[in-house]
């Protein structure tokens, strides 16, 4: 069956999203580990506790977690959704893991080969997906999403549809008079910076 994962484009914490779509493949970082084909979840998760990394609670927890799912759960065929601030990008998997050794000092040496396809707005998501993407860790399934990942990713209308829900906003502007507006429940950080610089340029006379 096909699966739908949570991939972030920072191996080793350095962003390599251009990379990737360049040379068509994601990566994971950790580089120290060696080549992981054929290991188990729980020898990753050894590995990760031993030198050089020394991982313990729930550091060691996120990290084998994911590397685990990049090495063994991923597939062929499965999906990939990939953020990058508020842009998303889509890839499907077209390989199994690899390890190449040549990238480990880049950082990014546990490799699969990937086909690009769309990308959207963050805003396109439902706000459930969106939700979805709020995990820490480098890698999560996004199985349960996998109608309205799959529609982006070949370019089609969301199937998806959220009502758009508002909060109403008051601001006591002067003694005598209220400002009231309704912004959208999930505006983000750059939307509230654009309406503020509309503000601050919505005057009538010199001061």
């Amino acid at each position: 069956m096909k699966q739908a994962w949570l991939l972030r484009p920072y191996p080793n914490n350095v962003r390599r999203l251009e990379e990737f779509r360049r040379n068509k493949l994601v990566a994971i970082g950790w580089p120290e580990l060696g080549d992981l084909s054929g290991k188990p979840r729980e020898e990753i998760k050894s590995l990760l506790q031993g030198e050089p990394y020394r991982l313990s609670g729930t550091r060691l927890g996120s990290s084998y977690a994911t590397v685990d799912i990049f090495v063994n759960r991923m597939q062929k065929d499965d999906l990939l959704l990939v953020p990058d601030g508020e842009d998303i990008f889509f890839a499907q998997v077209e390989s199994g893991y690899c390890f190449e050794s040549a990238q480990a000092a880049a950082g990014y040496p546990h490799q699969r080969r990937v086909a690009w396809l769309q990308s959207v707005a963050r805003s396109d998501l439902s706000m459930d997906l969106r939700m979805s993407l709020k995990a820490q860790r480098t890698s999560v399934e996004l199985t349960k999403h996998l109608a309205e990942i799959e529609a982006l990713a070949r370019g089609e209308e969301n199937p998806v549809k959220d009502a758009q829900k508002t909060i109403a906003v008051s601001y006591p502007l002067r003694r005598d008079f209220t400002v009231r507006f309704e912004v959208p429940e999930d505006l983000t950080k750059t939307e509230a910076a654009r309406l503020s610089s509309f503000f601050a340029g919505l005057y009538f006379e010199g001061e």
